[in-house]
């Protein structure tokens, strides 16, 4: 007969590891190893979302073609001006609680506002979505928040307009005035509302060593911690470039001191084509 001493004898089997946890260190590796992962993947992505912003940018810049060359054509071959200028500041409304877009003529205004009509007031077309912080008038004393300047995040070359050099004259150029139209910048990416051509555009102009001078270091101190020269350059070190015909392309960044032909801002005939 079996005492209970007898059954008692018979042990189970011993449970094996699968109840165990990880240890320390394989924790560790599988952190590293995603971490790995993770440092391959997210350039790749941010790249990819870049490339999509960058996509949308350029869209904004064949709208703005439609509306500019529209504009042209209603008013004697010539673009926006006042008073044979073109507008030179970066406000849609005279302040950030106002709905009111200012007349094309106001001293605030920004350029694209006398284009109003030919763009249906769609403000948004204006804005890069890569852009950050703009030229917001701080050597004037003004403080607003930097979404009150994003829907100005493109800046005109004041020489489709103002006839480049000394003795070119006064009078508002004509599309049939430029030597070469389809080597002229009417626009681009830009911190600038309004390009002047020799310290604040990404040409390099007689008697200048270095693009963006004004940017880099007369006005960087108004916006501390900030590259504002970059602003030219949003898309993976690219400025997106509308020229006078409509095409859009991309100038890539190479040095300060390389920047790209001057003639491209001024209609002249240039010494260097741009790749399209």
């Amino acid at each position: 007969m079996k005492t209970n001493a007898g059954c008692l004898s018979r042990s189970a089997p011993p449970r094996e590891a699968a109840a165990r946890g990880f240890t320390l260190i394989e924790l560790l590796v599988v952190i590293a190893v995603i971490a790995i992962l993770a440092g391959l993947l997210l350039p790749a992505l941010a790249k990819a979302k870049e490339k999509g912003r960058q996509a949308k940018c350029n869209s904004s810049l064949h709208q703005i073609h439609l509306s500019t060359s529209m504009y042209a054509e209603d008013n004697r071959d010539q673009f926006h001006h006042v008073g044979g200028s073109i507008p030179n500041n970066g406000q849609w409304t005279a302040n950030p609680k106002s709905d009111v877009v200012l007349a094309a003529d106001h001293g605030l205004a920004y350029w694209a506002i006398g284009y109003w009509r030919y763009f249906s007031g769609a403000r948004e077309v204006f804005r890069c979505p890569s852009a950050k912080v703009v030229d917001e008038w701080r050597e004037d004393g003004l403080r607003y928040p930097h979404e009150f300047w994003l829907n100005s995040t493109f800046g005109i070359n004041r020489y489709v307009v103002n006839p480049y050099g000394p003795g070119a004259g006064d009078r508002p150029r004509k599309l049939s005035d430029f030597k070469s139209p389809q080597t002229t910048i009417f626009c681009q990416d830009s911190a600038e509302q309004r390009m002047e051509g020799d310290e604040d555009s990404i040409g390099l102009f007689p008697g200048h060593k270095e693009i963006l001078t004004q940017w880099r270091f007369s006005l960087a101190g108004l916006y501390p911690g900030l590259k504002m020269e970059w602003e030219w350059f949003r898309h993976n070190r690219r400025c997106d470039t509308l020229w006078i015909p409509g095409n859009v392309s991309s100038i890539r960044f190479v040095s300060y001191t390389k920047g790209v032909d001057y003639r491209w801002y001024t209609g002249d005939e240039p010494l260097e084509h741009p790749r399209f």
